[in-house]
């Protein structure tokens, strides 16, 4: 089974990333890495003395941290020595151990209940091996529901497969409803003042009906074990699903369809999304439909 990891650093928000990745774990009963990094000068003058400091203060706050997860199945705490950036240690982290996924806190400039990510998490969402979820700030004050409400922001991408699946092993992992949420943009915005056709309303229409179909079939060909419904929306895709993230508890989005293979690299909505969801949120990296599913396959 694959792990998570979870990075964090001495401030408070590492607490919220601690606290949803702990019910990752117990929803999935997987082994979970607690990781924090810190830097390495050795042509500093004094750097063995600092390192050291930096050493037992990273010890110590993982031992801080850790007593939160000692109902999980597997626990191994990590101090991680860097010489470029705490991003690329646990990037080389999540490689070595085969993480699912990496759970990140939100930067401190966040919006309480909102997520923003950090300089960290930002590099991490441009080259991570594996899905990475951001934590909305104060998200630790906040018991997690029972039954959770999954979302899923979909369309019929190779990316959004992937979010999908992502998102259908998740639901059946927490016993939880998936709402599958699409979002398509009216043609009249891609005018941009040009002559617009007189039947302009006929055709909107016509193409919200195909798509609605089309999500409709999708839909119903998840486990038939899992509460899910699909629907579709009309607007401007970001704003929209920003907005509906305040109605679910987890959010599960796609990168964009180009890039590293297997890597995550946001799109203009995902962009917009992981730095204004009111919930966590997961994204997916493109081609790796299963990345999450490995992680919560056998307790679904």
């Amino acid at each position: 089974m694959t792990k998570i990891l979870i990075g964090v650093d001495g401030s408070e928000r590492s607490e919220d990333a601690v606290a949803f990745g702990r019910a990752l774990a117990l929803a999935a009963d997987a082994p979970v890495t607690l990781a924090m990094a810190h830097r390495s000068e050795p042509l500093r003058p004094g750097a063995e003395e600092h390192e050291a400091f930096l050493r037992d203060d990273a010890e110590r706050t993982l031992v801080r941290l850790a007593a939160a997860l000692n109902d999980v199945r597997d626990l191994e705490v990590r101090p991680l020595v860097v010489n470029t950036s705490p991003a690329h240690a646990l990037q080389a982290t999540a490689e070595e151990e085969q993480a699912g996924i990496i759970v990140v806190g939100s930067s401190h400039t966040s919006r309480l209940g909102r997520v923003l990510p950090g300089s960290t998490a930002e590099r991490l969402l441009h080259g991570a091996p594996c899905p990475v979820a951001v934590v909305p700030l104060g998200y630790r004050t906040h018991a997690t529901r029972s039954r959770p409400v999954v979302g899923c922001a979909y369309r019929s991408t190779k990316d959004g497969a992937a979010a999908l699946g992502a998102a259908e092993e998740l639901a059946l992992a927490l016993s939880a409803p998936l709402r599958v949420m699409q979002v398509i943009e009216p043609l009249a915005r891609t005018y941009d003042g040009g002559e617009v056709p007189l039947n302009l309303p006929e055709i909107n229409a016509s193409i919200f009906r195909d798509t609605e179909r089309t999500l409709a079939e999708r839909v119903a060909r998840l486990s038939s074990r899992l509460e899910s419904e699909g629907t579709l929306y009309s607007g401007r895709p970001a704003d929209v699903l920003i907005g509906l993230s305040e109605t679910v508890d987890i959010l599960v989005i796609g990168s964009r369809g180009y890039g590293p293979l297997k890597a995550v690299l946001l799109g203009g909505v995902s962009g917009q999304i992981i730095r204004s969801a009111a919930c966590p949120v997961i994204v997916i990296p493109r081609r790796a439909p299963a990345a999450v599913g490995s992680v919560f396959a056998s307790a679904a």
